[in-house]
């Protein structure tokens, strides 16, 4: 932390405004912990990446402070990775956001009843390596759609396609007085997916996929959704696939191959859940494994309902034919609890 002071990164008028509340209180929890910073407002439509980069490259900065969900985690980390100077610089964390799935995954509280014991965290400077995802996607006719970086998942299907539900939902809401006070964050994201699950009994909105992992070739039948995860937690509560480790070198991909595995990993990943597979085992509901690599490169071959939605990090990108996933082994570094990195968590 010595040097020049960290620069704290968030969006004062997130959750109808209150954060520019959370904002004035982490910074004094910060000066109480004499911790030198300064605050520097995100910006809309990626901005904030170049905020972040200028920071680091131009101002000097060693430390960056992402404050919010995982959707400032990811735009203040590819500030990081777009500066020239990635390797001395750590990441720092103080999730507000909904679903929080890195800081969570290290074992952080979320909200603002943690930031004191997050700013505490920030201040010893522990710190670890976490690997990061490099995308790219293509159409059928082999034109580049997108490239794009991520840092916790990526998805096709019905995960992608709530959130877009979501966000054209939460639009419709906040039009609405007093309406987006009562029906906003997890509550929106709940009716998108009953309804996203439900269009599944009518519509088919199932894809096959044409998997080539490490180079070698996996076919998926009927897929509802395939998510490639590199932290540990999922949505703010599940853990899809235990072996997750941020710094193997590896991500983990999970098929969701219908209805019956959708509710088998909803029940049984669910942290603290007290439903077991073996119980739902017994029902005869199954549970499809998840799959290891470094190289992934996915063919969707789309049904009737068109081609699958896709998400990074929370955020709706194009979605395309063929995506291409590449682990970029321990590209950031960042500040977690010192538990964590003596490997005690």
């Amino acid at each position: 932390m010595a040097g020049n002071p960290a620069v704290l990164f968030a969006n004062p008028t997130a959750q109808s405004g209150k954060a520019a509340e959370w904002v004035r209180v982490a910074r004094a929890f910060l000066d109480a912990a004499a911790v030198p910073h300064r605050f520097v407002a995100t910006a809309p439509a990626g901005g904030t990446v170049d905020l972040v980069r200028t920071a680091i490259d131009d101002d000097g900065a060693r430390v960056v402070i992402a404050m919010g969900g995982d959707g400032t985690f990811a735009e203040v980390a590819k500030g990081v990775i777009a500066s020239r100077q990635v390797a001395r610089v750590a990441m720092g964390l103080l999730p507000t956001g909904t679903a929080n799935d890195q800081a969570k995954s290290f074992g952080m509280q979320a909200g603002p009843d943690a930031l004191e014991t997050n700013v505490r965290i920030l201040a010893a400077g522990a710190s670890v390596a976490v690997d990061v995802g490099r995308l790219a996607v293509w159409d059928r006719a082999d034109q580049l759609l997108h490239r794009d970086l991520f840092f916790d998942s990526f998805s096709i299907g019905l995960g992608a396609a709530t959130l877009a539900t979501r966000n054209r939902d939460r639009e419709l809401v906040g039009k609405i007085p007093g309406l987006g006070l009562l029906y906003r964050d997890q509550l929106v994201y709940a009716g998108a997916l009953m309804q996203r699950f439900l269009e599944s009994y009518v519509v088919d909105v199932k894809y096959d996929l044409d998997a080539v992992i490490d180079g070698k070739v996996v076919h998926f039948e009927s897929l509802l959704d395939v998510i490639v995860k590199n932290t540990r937690i999922f949505g703010g509560e599940w853990v899809l696939d235990p072996s997750c480790d941020h710094d193997d070198g590896l991500f983990e991909l999970v098929p969701i191959t219908g209805r019956r595995d959708f509710t088998t990993k909803a029940l049984t990943t669910l942290r603290f859940s007290p439903v077991s597979e073996d119980d739902l085992r017994n029902l005869g509901f199954e549970r499809a494994e998840a799959v290891q690599g470094a190289k992934f490169q996915l063919n969707v071959r789309p049904k009737e309902g068109g081609v699958p939605k896709a998400q990074a990090d929370g955020e709706e990108i194009p979605e395309g034919d063929r995506y291409e996933i590449e682990v970029m082994p321990r590209w950031l570094r960042v500040v977690v609890p010192r538990e964590e990195v003596s490997g005690q968590f």
